[in-house]
């Protein structure tokens, strides 16, 4: 998206904001959430381009207080002011309407004037005209699957009080799978703000390589515990199901958090792991619903010991905490794990005989309180014997409690903490993603 147009947006926004805000009264208070994006969509299969469609669109929440009331709404903004102005005047008038029924919030919290910010992030995305031979060029011989996209997202929050926030980045990702003629998949996400060719096409090479070796007869593993590999794509899905609730300070203090006996001192993790939410990269915004602007680092684990979990102000308010900016949801947006001493090139030959895990999904807690997670192996899964590749494995369940892949188990982490994106589009692209290594585990326990 060009500079002059976010710009025009940002000033539609202000303007729409400022109207809003000179219409209500004494006792009336109200933030506003904005959200859009200008993406490019192009699907694949059987390396042919199958859809490419363009997706432009914006969506206006009103956070609305009357007394000690609180309400909110969301609309589809056009881009037309004068349009989006009698549209967000109806809304708030339903707000006032819906708060008369409402009971008081005991946990209110009011806007506040605060730091503004204001963030642009400009990358260098793939060319329209020329994307589908750059994808497909490399893989003519190959079935490829997937989806590119590509584009402009938009973040922004004001309120009543003055504070106006905004945040803007291009970015890509191409979520894609190569597939065998007996249908057997490599999966990989090749993502960034600014494509490299050269990139994409060492991504290509290396699902190549480990798309011939499907074609072998799938080793059948017994139920036990395996010295394992995860690929950071594997360990990105451990570290998205505890960004759920495990790092939240609300979870901790009702006791539904993962992490409990961490945060109490009855457990540990190991001294190589370290976690933090890193807002260096710009994948996402540092402010949060209630206007409050995180840190550009923030430690939550280091050296295997809780130094903090995320809290909101609301949480703040109800347990007498101190607040970091956490998002509404208490999640982490921007995780890092600290990178170790493995190198990539070299993780086979430090695995030995063992399995490589490239992919995980159907992953759930099987006993929360004591951090125990169950899921599914996916994908370029493989069984290897003295730091070589032998075969493909079959489709392996597991279950094994972070305490121990984190923590004892823990026998190294890559070298490089590389970006998993985060590629959810249910009704509008999500930002964000994890940097995370990959991880040598000693013994991680299968059971299926």
């Amino acid at each position: 998206m060009r500079n002059d147009k976010r710009q025009h947006q940002k000033e539609s926004l202000k303007r729409l904001g400022e109207a809003l805000f000179q219409n209500l009264k004494a006792h009336e208070h109200m933030s506003l959430t904005y959200s859009a994006e200008d993406s490019l969509f192009i699907r694949l299969n059987q390396s042919k381009v199958r859809q490419a469609s363009e997706v432009i669109q914006g969506y206006l929440t009103l956070d609305f207080i009357s007394h000690h009331r609180h309400t909110k709404s969301t609309f589809l903004t056009t881009g037309d002011l004068t349009t989006d102005l009698k549209t967000a005047f109806q809304v708030l008038e339903y707000c006032r309407e819906e708060c008369k029924y409402l009971p008081d919030d005991p946990y209110l919290i009011l806007p506040q004037q605060g730091e503004n910010s204001d963030e642009e992030h400009y990358g260098s995305l793939p060319e329209v005209e020329t994307i589908a031979a750059t994808l497909l060029n490399p893989t003519h011989s190959h079935d490829l699957v997937g989806l590119l996209t590509s584009g402009t997202l938009i973040r922004s929050h004001m309120n009543s009080k003055g504070q106006f926030h905004w945040f803007s980045t291009d970015n890509f990702h191409f979520d894609y799978s190569l597939y065998t003629p007996s249908q057997k998949a490599i999966k990989a996400i090749y993502a960034g703000t600014h494509w490299q060719n050269h990139e994409y096409l060492s991504h290509i090479e290396k699902a190549k390589k480990q798309l011939k070796i499907l074609e072998k007869t799938p080793k059948k593993i017994t139920p036990g515990r395996y010295r394992a590999y995860f690929a950071p794509e594997a360990v990105a899905e451990f570290v998205s199901k505890l960004s759920w609730s495990g790092l939240s300070g609300g979870a901790l203090m009702q006791g539904r958090s993962p992490l409990k006996k961490l945060s109490e001192g009855r457990a540990s993790l190991s001294p190589l792991f370290s976690l933090d939410e890193n807002f260096h990269k710009g994948l996402t915004p540092r402010f949060n619903e209630f206007g409050d602007i995180a840190p550009l680092r923030l430690p939550l684990i280091t050296k295997g010991k809780l130094l903090s979990p995320l809290i909101n102000r609301r949480t703040a308010q109800e347990y007498n905490l101190q607040q970091n900016a956490a998002s509404e949801q208490e999640q982490a947006r921007s995780p890092l794990i600290h990178p170790g001493h493995l190198k990539e090139e070299m993780a086979l030959s430090k695995l030995g005989t063992g399995l490589y895990i490239s992919n995980l999904h159907y992953l759930n807690w099987s006993d929360l309180q004591h951090g125990r997670l169950t899921g599914m192996t996916r994908y370029g899964c493989f069984w290897v014997e003295n730091g070589e590749i032998v075969s493909p494995i079959e489709d392996l369940r597991f279950d094994e409690t972070l305490y121990h892949f984190w923590g004892d188990a823990l026998e190294d982490l890559g070298d490089q903490s590389v970006l998993v994106p985060q590629i959810f589009s249910y009704g509008e692209r999500s930002l964000g993603g994890a940097f995370v290594p990959g991880m040598l585990v000693k013994d991680f326990s299968f059971t299926l």
